[in-house]
């Protein structure tokens, strides 16, 4: 899946992954989405078995989500006419309910529907117009749209599903502790072969080398951060890749970047995209009122400063 928009922030989170100074783990990993997987088990997880669950897993997401491959489940639903109903997988349909949910959450922040216009701006791949009325239906494991030119665009919540998924996977392995990453969005599995639980950090924008903004220690929640500079981007972004669906412009910039802990990191990634999109005022005012775990970083003449709604603070240990 060739994604290089605001769903792959390469290096917008970054997790503790040193290589390990413990005999007891290992380290694996692969590209995932335009991106890279990786993760942290212990010795004995079954390494081939971890390997053909995860390239498998991410290449039947890729095949059904991707909307820059002419053959995707996802292109078929686009281009295919109101009213016909069609075959979707588990995956699509869980990003379609989600993507309403969290368009209610955020007041229209975040939008599945636009990814026409961010094409427009040389960020995506969805051609058509853009169409506000439509929505999608599900029934059972069909779909169909009550638009012509109704899309859908998964790119600012699939990658966190996917993490979910591959947690799952690894966690059905019999690893009951380990670290897993999708491209900068993290979860964790029990806790840190040293005993203590897993550390996370969130990576300050605009650093010249990787510095650390927060050190996290996530728990049971998902971690995922929005940022302005698209994948494989190095400096500041003149134009945010992330489109603001209120203005049906690319988002302002004076907020830098948001970073969300949620129950799922599909929840997490979908928030952490409309967050942002919705700006320096209103991202953290529905924040505030929703109760989101979020750390939103603001340009300021000395640098980012802080804003944190939800109790996200209470995760930081540095």
């Amino acid at each position: 899946m060739r994604i290089g928009r605001r769903e792959i922030l390469l290096g917008a989170a970054v997790t503790l992954f040193a290589p390990p100074a413990w005999a007891a783990t290992i380290s694996l990993g692969g590209p995932a989405f335009g991106s890279y997987w990786r993760c942290l088990v212990p010795a004995g997880t079954d390494r081939a078995a971890l390997m053909a669950e995860a390239t498998g897993l991410i290449a039947g997401l890729d095949a059904e989500l991707s909307p820059w491959r002419d053959d995707s489940a996802l292109t078929a639903l686009n281009r295919a006419p109101a009213g016909r109903w069609m075959q979707m997988g588990d995956a699509t349909r869980t990003c379609l309910r989600e993507a309403e949910a969290v368009q209610r959450l955020t007041g229209g922040g975040f939008d599945a529907r636009v990814g026409p216009l961010v094409a427009r701006y040389g960020f995506g791949q969805i051609a058509g117009e853009v169409t506000r009325a439509g929505r999608f239906e599900l029934s059972g494991g069909a779909v169909r749209k009550s638009h012509d030119a109704l899309t859908f665009d998964p790119c600012g919540l699939a990658k966190g599903h996917a993490l979910d998924l591959l947690a799952q996977r690894i966690a059905g392995l019999g690893a009951r502790d380990a670290l897993v990453e999708i491209g900068g969005e993290v979860r964790t599995l029990g806790r840190h072969p040293s005993g203590r639980p897993w550390r996370v950090a969130i990576e300050a924008p605009g650093a010249e080398l990787p510095q650390a903004q927060r050190v996290v220690r996530p728990g049971p929640l998902a971690l995922a951060t929005s940022a302005h500079a698209p994948q494989g981007h190095a400096g500041p972004a003149t134009t945010s890749h992330v489109i603001d669906p209120v203005s049906a412009r690319p988002a302002a910039q004076g907020l830098l970047q948001v970073s969300v802990l949620a129950r799922t990191g599909l929840r997490a990634d979908a928030l952490a995209t409309g967050l942002l999109a919705l700006g320096a005022e209103r991202g953290p005012a529905l924040a505030r009122r929703a109760g989101i775990a979020a750390l939103f970083l603001h340009r300021a003449s000395e640098g980012a400063v802080e804003m944190m709604t939800g109790g996200i603070d209470a995760h930081f240990i540095a």
